[in-house]
């Protein structure tokens, strides 16, 4: 490894092995901070922006927004046809979802032509973010969106924040104009210059409090959102509309589900509390929030 090398230098290869987080320092000694040895995506994303890599995979893959970056590894984990995701992530709309997506008009892709017998499939995706107060870099976060397995019957599927629209103001204020899903599917069309992700939304339970949290717990209160005959209200977003990993606590009123384990908690759940104590930066994103 040379250590010399400068920014620009990072290769395809670099950025596909630095996917994994326990091995991301060995491969980036460039882009960490000389105060806090942060791998700093945002600069290896400008860097990619400004041409300075002219070899490098388009879609770029790592790419960001003004509030987060995100790092997918170059090589997708599958290919798969449309029926064969549908199943394997048991999305019965997402068909559906993506044509829908695709016909909207604020992605600027009506009438333009997709072939969507196959999709690219990741699951995973690194995201970094800035502090609250002097925008200092935090350490990178890994989303999973990860099918059953044998070792894992559930899966492992993270929940987030998504901003409603395409411009956000996370996380000044707050949950306003954004919302919690959860991840099911992180994927891409071919030929579409786009990393989309197919989410599952919750739904905030009222409350009397002005902030709209529990008076008990000070902490938003979240119900899966289903239609009438039980199916999961899900969408297909950009991947950029993620803005901040969601913590979510079950809440088990008076009486827990009978199969509850801890790798089950999710699954056998359908209301949960949202968890603004999971760290600071949280903590003052959605002290914020009036809803």
């Amino acid at each position: 490894m040379d250590e010399g090398r400068n920014n620009n230098d990072v290769s395809e290869s670099d950025l596909d092995k630095g996917h994994e987080p326990d091995a991301e320092k060995v491969h980036f000694p460039d882009y960490y901070t000389l105060t806090h040895r942060l791998l700093d995506y945002f600069s290896i994303s400008t860097s990619l922006a400004l041409g300075t890599k002219p070899s490098a995979l388009k879609p770029y893959h790592t790419f960001a927004t003004p509030t987060t970056t995100f790092h997918l590894a170059t090589k997708p984990l599958a290919w798969l046809t449309l029926d064969e995701a549908a199943t394997a992530y048991q999305l019965p709309n997402l068909k559906g979802a993506i044509a829908t997506f695709l016909a909207d008009e604020d992605t600027c892709l009506q009438g333009q032509e997709h072939d969507v017998s196959k999709l690219q499939v990741w699951h995973k995706v690194h995201v970094q973010q800035l502090l609250y107060h002097n925008k200092s870099l935090l350490p990178p976060q890994t989303l999973h969106a990860i099918l059953p397995s044998t070792t894992n019957f559930y899966g492992r599927y993270n929940s987030v924040i998504i901003s409603l629209h395409t411009q956000s103001d996370w996380p000044q204020g707050g949950l306003v104009g954004h919302s919690v899903p959860q991840l099911q599917m992180i994927f891409r069309i071919p030929r579409l210059d786009l990393f989309l992700t197919y989410v599952q939304h919750f739904n905030i339970i009222p409350q009397p409090s002005p902030t709209n949290v529990s008076p008990v717990t000070g902490m938003h209160t979240l119900k899966q959102a289903v239609r009438r005959n039980g199916q999961h209200i899900g969408e297909v977003i950009p991947l950029t509309r993620i803005q901040s990993l969601a913590h979510l606590v079950p809440n088990f009123r008076h009486t827990a589900h009978s199969h509850l384990m801890s790798s089950s908690s999710y699954e056998l759940s359908n209301e949960f509390w949202l968890n603004k104590y999971i760290s600071k930066e949280f903590y003052y994103a959605l002290s914020l929030t009036y809803m």
